[in-house]
């Protein structure tokens, strides 16, 4: 491979040579009508698909490209808690109720996940080992073991590391100790996205690839979208594009900022590296502003994610810096070959949260995972289709939100670049 070589995010990704074969689709031919159209076939769009078919509710699908081309398709697979926000900072924005509703909802996150998997025997190669946060310095020690504490309060039991303890459970010493939660683990993300389309699809759910929505407005009978081969009536409407999403509905787009990860996956390690590189089997992320992650696949294969350039495509000298990270915890893979090279869009919102949407009565929009979509895209799949099961609830499991647009959003890819060069720059002093 050369050093101009062009990677396409999608097509190069390991998850594209190892996956399960999708469930057949075709695109929409001519006119249909659905109780609710959902716009993206990604985790999020297919877990709701999925829970609504199951309760007797007509779907419809339509995804612009194939199933899991989006983050569902491309993501390191990390099935983690929920949400980024602490319990503590969870109560202080939302109060005590939904509060305590959210926290729930994040310690959950995992099981629900491979509880799902387990109940449709989804075949994406479930790993249930555990989540290691390395703290790169000793002054976030503190920080972990608080959290530890106030997840603890609700009867989550996330366990401290010292720095022998970490060193045991990942095979570097390059961190100070960290924080092991045991309920998470990883998974085939493009296996995953495929194989809920399979059990959405028996479950009565139809779904329409290659099939762009260029269309949406309200009519009398509730919602008409449309697409070049034709057009779907609904009464409601929900949008689940995350990183992806475009000017369909008006100033959805403005709510979110698509940065890029770009992944790398070796070549199958030996039994010996294997003994000294993530011996638990656990996934494993640094603590720092540009974090750094870790997992295996089921071919023992070590696959590594981080920040990348503010474009789709990308080139072989864009993984350089990630090839000199992961030798710098990791430095027993010197002679590994790297096979793969992958990356594609994360969604991150202002508030760092993820957000339920009522943009208008009948069209819903879920999204913005900031990097937690696996197991936040599941929840919130359900989350969406509970919404319409149950309109009146005034206590679902997350909060329907109108979230903050991004100020001077058309110039959103230079404010990340600097932004990215800021956090290095502050990883670099706190590393002194």
């Amino acid at each position: 491979m050369n050093k101009s070589y062009t990677i396409d995010g999608s097509r190069d990704a390991l998850w594209m040579a190892t996956a399960t074969g999708p469930p057949p689709t075709t695109p929409l031919d001519g006119d249909q009508r659905f109780d609710v159209a959902i716009i993206g076939a990604g985790l999020t769009a297919l877990n709701a698909a999925l829970h609504l078919a199951r309760h007797g509710v007509s779907v419809g699908v339509l995804e612009a490209a194939g199933l899991g081309f989006g983050a569902s398709g491309r993501s390191g697979g990390q099935v983690n808690l929920g949400l980024n926000l602490s319990p503590s900072q969870l109560i202080e924005k939302f109060g005590p109720a939904q509060g305590e509703r959210l926290i729930d909802t994040v310690i959950n996150t995992p099981d629900h996940v491979f509880s799902l998997i387990k109940e449709h025997a989804l075949q994406c190669d479930p790993v249930q080992n555990g989540w290691v946060q390395g703290a790169v310095h000793s002054r976030q020690l503190p920080l972990q073991s608080a959290l530890a504490d106030e997840y603890a309060r609700y009867g989550c039991a996330l366990e401290v590391l010292n720095k022998d303890d970490l060193t045991q459970r990942t095979g570097t010493n390059r961190y100070q100790g960290g924080l092991f939660v045991p309920m998470a683990g990883s998974l085939q993300p493009l296996s995953y996205t495929r194989e809920l389309a399979r059990a959405a699809i028996a479950h009565g759910a139809a779904i329409y690839t290659q099939t762009p929505v260029t269309g949406l407005h309200k009519n009398d009978t509730g919602w008409l979208l449309k697409t070049a081969t034709g057009t779907v009536g609904c009464e409601h409407v929900l949008v689940c594009t995350n990183g992806y999403t475009g000017n369909l509905v008006s100033g959805l787009a403005q709510r979110l900022v698509p940065v890029r990860s770009i992944l790398i996956a070796s070549e199958p390690l030996s039994d010996n590296l294997r003994k000294t590189v993530l011996p638990d089997q656990v996934t494993f992320v640094d603590k720092r502003n540009l974090i750094l992650y870790f997992r295996y696949d089921r071919d023992g294969r070590i696959c590594v994610g981080d920040h990348g350039p503010m474009r789709d495509e990308f080139r072989l000298e864009d993984y350089t810096s990630l090839k000199r990270r992961v030798l710098d915890v990791f430095p027993q893979l010197e002679s590994t070959r790297w096979d793969y090279h992958w990356g594609g869009r994360v969604a991150m919102t202002k508030s760092t949260l993820p957000f339920l949407y009522e943009i208008a009565p009948g069209l819903t929009a879920g999204m913005g995972y900031n990097g937690r979509g696996v197991g936040m895209g599941t929840m919130m799949g359900k989350i969406l289709a509970e919404h319409i099961l149950h309109p009146t609830d005034q206590a679902g499991a997350f909060p329907v939100t109108e979230p903050k647009k991004f100020a001077l959003h058309k110039f959103h890819s230079a404010g990340v670049t600097m932004a990215v060069k800021w956090y290095a720059l502050q990883d670099h002093l706190a590393s002194l």
